[in-house]
Order: structure tokens, then sequence, then C-alpha cells
């Protein structure tokens, strides 16, 4: 497959397309169309996939109205192997709807396979259905669609119906797509278990057969694949080794641009054998050249696998996560060398696994445009850069300073440190005693082993890339015995330091974009399924009250509808009632509060609307953009949002509004959501405030990780802007001022009242 970066090569081949149909309107001679799609056809099957959609768009100028149609269905098709979803499907039900018979039950076989990979299961049933129902005796079909229905099947049945195809394979003579259905039938029965090892053997050795007959040298790859890992999955190290080997060997015959994803899991199941032999430098080259192909091509690796699963989840994280155990494992050993440069590299590999995670997040590789950062160069003194690595048996803790690159391990199990970490957050959030015993024993096992490092070092600054169930703790509230963190240094969060831009601020007066939404309008009767659901859930989290916490009536959170369940009763709305819910008193006095603090422009509720805020936000007037309502973030960029007094804005809704090309040469400095929170539990969501950043083109982004206390909200807000623009502070040092005030201060020196807060990006 043409390597993409980000729609400069689609862009290219569009333009030679549209030159292309040109041509054919002054008369040039071009192949007859029929041609073009047999050439189309062609170029796909060698997974040239961008020249293939050229020919077929070329064709679609042809006169015949059967030969549109065909190069409209094999248009989706290609887009559709390309996970190129909404130009799969405009293309598909094109066709779809022009066709009858045959043709259509193809069309909708492959609308099936588009329903699948969204994860639209109940469509994608229909879909394979009416296939079926459309080529009644067509052994091709039914075997095609069979294997696709399986998929959807929980795994005692889908067995049963892998054994009923694989008979059905048996008595069917030999096609062109015989081949791929074995290896299909052989990848799935694998994942079954020891019970389908047999079927999951029989059918890879007979892919490998067919494949070899044909001359088909990339799916014998594939087969020798599926092959070793069920080897693997015996333990047969030794055969699967041989096999492996032997794929790879293989793979480097054919095309780069055709062997690139197939050496991903070659050289990863390499990796994983040698290591488990205790061969850590053959591990560790194997690993590196996985994680080499993964760079190679990964703007064409999908978000998701046709089956569904997150390819950062089933290939990339734990490639990223092999490679970096075998060089630390590697490093303990006596002979090790050129520990500096090894340590970079685990840097720099830990930085890559967290651009393709936020990648995963938000569902798009293209928006996250890694910007130069300062992983290798020189960082602010009184800075430092610390990586905790979950790994199962430990936690390796990686600590960048201006001087270079230290390295510390603490023997904590995963589980055990996952376990800790939940305990706290649970207890932080729900503003709980008993939250000391688990801060200080996470502080002993991330903060502790550097604190020599800390004081020789003079850190002020400290900055965490946290991941996983760490992302659920705020740093700053980790507590060595005497004092929490945040009294001991400024803490901010970068979810890679390759994604935090770290240019200098602007040097001019900053204005403000505040907006915020003390009780909604229209949203309410915008709110889905999915945000209905966020909506419910948080009622276990509505309010310190619940707990006897604080006196303080108001927490920025969804209020107990029985509350206000008389007053919705007497308006005789649901409408109404929700509104009540949602309503957030202290928004009002926030926005009010700041108006003498930052200059720029306000917005409350009807103002608030989202084609005045876009209107203001094209300007490109505003480098501060503080947002006071309703903000939920899931564990991904669907289930993530923002409300607006008329609207929901979601995380891709952040970037068509901002999308002044003025934020692309001065980017917004900070953009603070002060009323959000991050789903209970889910370690991906704090993942969402990062998102919103990346969205947003802005440096920096403050976001809280629960619901908080409106007086508190207003107080800290007040601080913050106060130290940025009145004491010209950073804005981690701003923060941490805030915080501190907080901390000091008669009833709010709980946690539950200043840690939420949390500093991702820019901390200058």
């Amino acid at each position: 497959m043409l390597v993409d970066r980000c729609g400069g090569l689609k862009k290219l081949l569009a333009g030679l397309a549209l030159f292309a149909s040109a041509m054919v309107s002054v008369g040039a001679t071009l192949p007859d169309a029929a041609e073009r799609m047999a050439s189309g056809v062609r170029l796909r099957e060698q997974g040239l996939l961008d020249q293939a959609i050229a020919e077929f768009q070329a064709a679609r100028s042809s006169d015949s109205q059967k030969i549109q149609t065909r190069a409209a269905g094999e248009l989706g098709a290609t887009h559709l192997q390309a996970r190129r979803y909404a130009q799969a499907e405009e293309f598909l039900k094109s066709a779809y709807g022009q066709s009858t018979g045959a043709d259509r039950a193809r069309y909708a076989m492959f609308l099936g396979n588009l329903a699948m990979a969204r994860k639209q299961f109940g469509p994608a049933r229909s879909f394979y259905q009416e296939a079926v129902n459309l080529s009644p005796g067509t052994r091709d079909m039914e075997i095609a669609v069979g294997l696709n229905l399986a998929r959807l099947l929980p795994p005692a049945e889908r067995l049963n119906r892998l054994q009923a195809i694989a008979g059905l394979l048996a008595d069917s003579p030999v096609s062109g797509d015989r081949a791929v259905q074995h290896l299909n039938l052989a990848s799935q029965a694998r994942s079954l278990g020891a019970g389908a090892t047999e079927l999951a053997y029989r059918h890879a050795l007979r892919s490998a057969e067919l494949a070899q007959a044909a001359g088909d040298q990339r799916l014998l790859v594939q087969s020798d694949d599926v092959l070793a890992q069920i080897y693997e999955d015996q333990g047969r190290a030794t055969d699967a080794l041989t096999l492996t080997r032997r794929g790879i060997d293989r793979a480097a015959a054919l095309e780069s641009s055709r062997s690139a994803d197939l050496l991903i899991q070659l050289e990863w199941r390499l990796g994983r054998l040698f290591s488990a032999a205790g061969r850590l430098p053959e591990a560790q080259a194997a690993y590196r050249r996985a994680v080499a192909h993964i760079e190679s091509i990964r703007q064409d690796i999908p978000i998701a696998y046709e089956d569904g699963r997150s390819s950062f989840s089933a290939t990339l994280e734990p490639v990223f996560i092999g490679y970096v155990n075998a060089v630390l494992r590697q490093l303990d050993s006596p002979a090790a060398m050129n520990q500096t440069d090894q340590l970079r590299s685990v840097v720099q590999t830990i930085e890559l696994m967290r651009q393709s995670e936020i990648q995963d997040f938000l569902g798009d590789r293209c928006t996250v445009e890694a910007v130069q950062g300062l992983v290798g160069g020189t960082l602010p003194a009184g800075s430092a850069v610390l990586y905790p690595i979950v790994l199962a048996d430990r936690m390796e803790l990686l600590l960048v300073t201006p001087e270079g690159i230290q390295r510390r391990t603490t023997a904590v199990p995963e589980a055990m440190l996952k376990a800790t970490a939940n305990d706290l957050a649970r207890r932080l959030r729900d503003g709980l005693d008993g939250f000391l015993p688990p801060s200080r024993r996470l502080n002993d096992w991330i903060l502790k082993p550097f604190d020599d490092a800390f004081k020789t070092g003079g850190v002020t600054s400290l900055v965490v890339a946290p991941s996983g169930v760490l992302r659920l703790v705020p740093i700053a509230v980790l507590h060595d015995g005497q004092q929490f963190a945040i009294e001991r240094f400024s803490v901010s969060i970068v979810t890679g330091m390759t994604m935090t831009n770290m240019s200098p601020k602007a040097g001019r007066t900053v204005e403000a974009l505040v907006a915020g939404v003390s009780y909604p309008g229209p949203v309410v009767d915008k709110l889905g399924p999915t945000m209905m659901t966020a909506v419910a859930e948080s009622d276990d989290v509505s309010g310190a009250e619940k707990r006897g916490l604080s006196s303080r009536p108001q927490t920025r959170s969804v209020r107990d509808g029985r509350a206000t369940a008389t007053g919705a009763a007497a308006r005789g709305s649901a409408s109404d009632a929700m509104k009540e819910r949602l309503a957030l008193p202290g928004v009002k006095e926030e926005v009010d509060a700041l108006r003498s603090i930052l200059p720029g422009i306000n917005m409350l509720n009807q103002d608030f609307t989202l084609g005045h805020f876009s209107a203001e936000a094209e300007s490109g007037r505003y480098r501060i953009f503080h947002i006071a309502t309703h903000g939920f973030f899931g564990g991904s960029a669907e289930t993530s949002f923002i409300m607006a007094y008329d609207d929901l804005l979601t995380i891709d809704g952040l970037q068509s509004l901002l999308k002044s090309e003025s934020f692309e040469k001065n980017p917004i400095e900070l953009l603070s959501l002060s009323a959000c929170q991050t789903a209970q539990g889910n370690d991906r969501a704090p993942l969402g405030i990062s998102g919103a950043a990346i969205k947003a083109r802005a440096k920096s982004v403050i976001g809280t990780l629960w619901p908080v206390d409106d007086d508190a909200a207003k107080t800290l807000m007040q601080s913050l802007y106060l130290g940025i623009t009145r004491d010209g502070l950073s804005k981690t040092d701003a923060l941490r001022k805030a915080q501190l005030e907080l901390l000091h201060a008669s009833g709010s020196q709980g946690p539950f009242f200043w840690a939420p807060f949390v500093l991702i990006g820019n901390w200058l």
C-alpha cells in the first residue's frame, strides 16, 4: 500500500483523477473503461489502493450506466479496505441502490463489512442476511457471509459455525478466494483456544498449500504467521521460531509497501520468543525492527481492525512495551553498553506509544501532529519530566532533566499498583477519609526514588507523563509523610513531550474568551443516549453534600433529580427537569469574577451559543479560552463532549470551531475547562482533556478529574489568572499558588477541593 501521510497523497491522486476526467472531456485517448476496471482490481489485489482508486474514478466517466455502477462499487470496496469509511459508505450505497441480484448481494456484503468495522452489529447482520438471500445456492457467497457472521457469535456458537463452514469448504471446488477463506477460518478458530486448535491448524495448512500453488507470496506469509502463532500458543517455541523466521524471509522478498504490516507481527513474535528464552540482545533487536516497521506505515495502520479490535491495544502498545522491557532488562546485564543512548531510545519509544494512544482515543491519526519537543534537547532550568512505565512485574521510572536521563526501578507488581491507584482515586473523587495511606504508598513508589535527584538538580517544576491508571490520580496529591507533592513542586502533566508545544509565550496583552452555562437551554434536547448515560452515571458522584463532606451546597455535577422533582413537575416538562439537574449556579459568579481580571469578551447562558462562540473564536484575537460548563470525558472522543447553551460541542467540534488560520501561527495559550469531569474508573478518560487541547490547537489545557466544589473552582480560577496576568507567573506556578491557597484556607484543605485541577501541556 502506498504510504499516505495524512492526506497529501490522497489530494495528489484526486487531482490526477480530475485531470484524467478532464482529458476524457476534450477527447483524449484513454484505455477502455473496462480495462480501467480490470487494472483497478489488479492494483487493489497488490495493495496499491490509491492507484486502484484513481483507475476506478477514471472508469466512472464511461457512458455505460452498468460500468459507472460497478466502478462506484469497486471504489467503495477499495475505500473500505483503506479504512476510509465515509467514502466507502457513499460509493457502496450508490452501487447497492442501483444493483440487483448477485451484484446487489456483493455490495450488501461489503456494507455488512463496513457496519462491522464501525461496530454496528445489527445493521451488519441485516446486510449479511440480505447478501445470502439474494444469492441462493451460491457457495462462495454462503461461505464469505458465514465467516463474517461467525465473528458476531459468542465463542461456543462460533466454533459450531466455523465447523459447519469447514464442511462447506471441503465440498467446494478451489476458487480464487478459497485460500483467503481457509486463512480467515483458521484465524478465527485459533482465537477460540485449545478446543479449536486442530481446526485452526488444518485450515492454516490448507491456506498455505493453496497460496503456494497460486504463487501468492503475501498470502503464504500470512499462513506462516497463523501457523507460527498456533505453535506459540501451544508452547512449541522451536517450531514457532522456525516458521516465524521463514515468514520473515518470505516477507523480505516482497515490496516493502506490501510487507511492513506482516513484518510487524512476525518480528513481534520473534521478540517474544527470544525474550521468553532469555536471549535478550536478540529480543531487543527483533522488537526494534518491529517498531521501525510500525513507524514506516503508522499513518496507514487503521485505528480499528476489521474485527473491531483497537490496533493500539491489540498490536502497537504491546510491541512498544515489549521493546521497552527488552531494552531495560538488557541494561541490567553487566555487559550493557551505551546506557544513555539506550535510555534515550526508551523515551522515544514511550513517546511513540503515547502518540498512538491519543490517536486511538481520538479515532484520528492525522490530527495528532507531533511538534518539536524537548526530549533530547534542553529543558528549562528547574524542570524535570518523569516517565513512569508500568510493567507486569515492576515499575520503571525515567527522569529527564537538563543534565540527562536517570533511571530507577520500583519492585511493585502491576496489579498492586493498579489497586492502590484506584483506591486513592476513588477516595479523592468521593471526598472520603483514608486517602493518606495509598497516597504515601504511591509517593514511595513514584517520587521517593528520585528524592536525591530532585534536590541536587534543584527541581521546582515536575512534569509527569503518566499512563493507564496513574492518569486517574493527581500527582500533586502524593504525600511523603510530611507534605503533599504540590508543596514541593509545581506539578503538571504531559501526554507526551513530542505533543507539547513549547514555543515561547506571546509577548503582548493576552485577550480571553470566557464562556459559561449556569442554566442550560435547548442543549438538553440534544443529549443522545451516550450523553444521557454519562449524565446518569454522574449521579453517583453528584456532590459532597451527599457524603457530609462539606456544608457547601453545590458541586459541579449533575444534581440529584429528586431535589428538583417538585419544581419540574409544576412546569410539567422533562426538559425543565433536566435543566434543573444540570444547573451550575456558581458559574455565573465565576464568569462575573473573571471580567475584571481577563480582558476580552464574556458569554453567559444564551450568549454562549455555538454560533456566537465560533464567530468570536474565528477572529483569532483570543489566546485564553475559559469554558465553565458541563464537560464529560469518557473512554473515547465519541463519549466526550462540552455543553454550550444551545448545543453539544464535541472534541471534533472544537477543531471545527477553532479553525482560524491565526491559531496555526499563534496557538491558544490556555484552554480552561473548569466544570468538566472524567468517567469514574476509566483510565482513558483523562485523555479527553488532552484530546480537547490537541483539537483546539491549545498549548495547554486545565481540566478537572472529578466534579469540583463551586466556591473552590471560582476561588482557584481567580487566583490562577491573577498569577498569570498580574504576577507574571508561569501557568504551572500560578496553578500551584492557587492550589496552595485552597490547601491552607479554612474549609478547603482536603484534596477533594484543590487536587482535581490538572494542567496538561506547556507548563511555562
